[in-house]
């Protein structure tokens, strides 16, 4: 599911990497780059077949027996919402 910005993130990105500690710090990076208008997000999905397919692309840098899909879900909200 694609990330929506306004007072509230909400959604789930996808990360080929090979660890969670990575993959959260590529969805910070994601995030980021959304914020500065970029659109450099390497390794980063909106949806998890275009994460899948990347990883299963044979002229893909990736090692299927090393790097895993990983699922980071966002639910960043205004404090007083909680």
């Amino acid at each position: 599911m694609p990330i929506s910005h306004s007072d509230r993130i909400s959604g789930t990105i996808y990360a080929i990497t090979t660890s969670a500690e990575r993959a959260g710090d590529m969805a910070i990076a994601y995030l980021r780059a959304k914020t500065d208008g970029s659109t450099d997000s390497y390794g980063v999905y909106d949806h998890k077949a275009d994460a899948e397919k990347e990883l299963h692309n044979k002229f893909s840098s990736y090692d299927t027996d090393r790097d895993r899909v990983y699922a980071i879900s966002l639910d960043i909200r205004v404090a007083e919402e909680i």
